[in-house]
């Protein structure tokens, strides 16, 4: 979806003018326009080659654990099995896979739609089994961020501050509270105090792009290998 289609509402020269850099943006939906970018099917497909053979299928999953804390199947030294992974899904654990705008065609062009007007960016996913999932602390990011909700329902928390050596996360005082719907967009600029809360099994998708630094980012086509 071109970038201009996506912020209709306001169109390029408010959101830059208005929004980029500065606050928070959100656009509403009737339907849900995302519903192609990635499904539970999708999903289900990505975990289910989890420790298949001698192969790594599956390394950029990320998981967030009961205690908060964070458990990457690239970095962490603890080995989990399939098991172990399906009972903390099942159990309110969010899972994150990062670096995944390779797995629909769908979010590949997304990316290269965005890099038009912006340096290179990554979609991450994140997925959540039920209600009051286990999802990151009060944090801000050093992208910013177009987030798509593609399944469910989510609460997100804006804070007032931008992260500094003056504010760290528990300085950071509410602003404002966004119930997202499928196909609802967010737009959050970089180092904005925020965090989420799941209210249903959902699916959402945070494009991450970097500043433009003087030209956009040329992404590769994606190609049709079909005979």
């Amino acid at each position: 979806m071109k970038f201009e289609e996506l912020i209709s509402p306001i169109g390029i020269e408010r959101f830059n003018r208005e929004f980029k850099g500065k606050k928070c943006l959100v656009i509403k939906s009737e339907e849900n326009i995302f519903k192609d970018y990635f499904s539970w099917r999708d999903l289900d497909n990505y975990l289910n080659q989890y420790k298949i053979g001698a192969w790594d299928r599956t390394p950029q999953l990320q998981v967030v654990l009961p205690d908060g804390n964070k458990w990457c199947k690239k970095k962490s030294k603890e080995y989990k099995t399939r098991d172990e992974l399906l009972k903390l899904w099942k159990d309110g654990s969010s899972f994150i896979l990062t670096l995944s705008e390779f797995l629909t065609q769908e979010m590949w062009e997304q990316c290269q739609e965005f890099e038009k007007h912006y340096g290179i960016g990554q979609a991450n996913i994140y997925c959540s089994n039920n209600k009051e999932a286990k999802c990151f602390p009060i944090h801000a990011d050093s992208t910013d961020n177009f987030l798509f909700h593609v399944r469910g329902k989510i609460r997100w928390y804006i804070y007032k501050e931008f992260a500094t050596n003056e504010y760290r996360p528990n300085d950071a005082t509410l602003e404002k509270v966004i119930d997202l719907d499928e196909g609802d967009l967010l737009y959050i600029p970089k180092k904005k105090y925020h965090k989420v809360d799941t209210l249903s099994p959902r699916i959402s998708i945070s494009f991450h792009f970097t500043d433009l630094k003087g030209k956009p980012y040329k992404r590769n086509n994606w190609y049709d290998w079909k005979p």
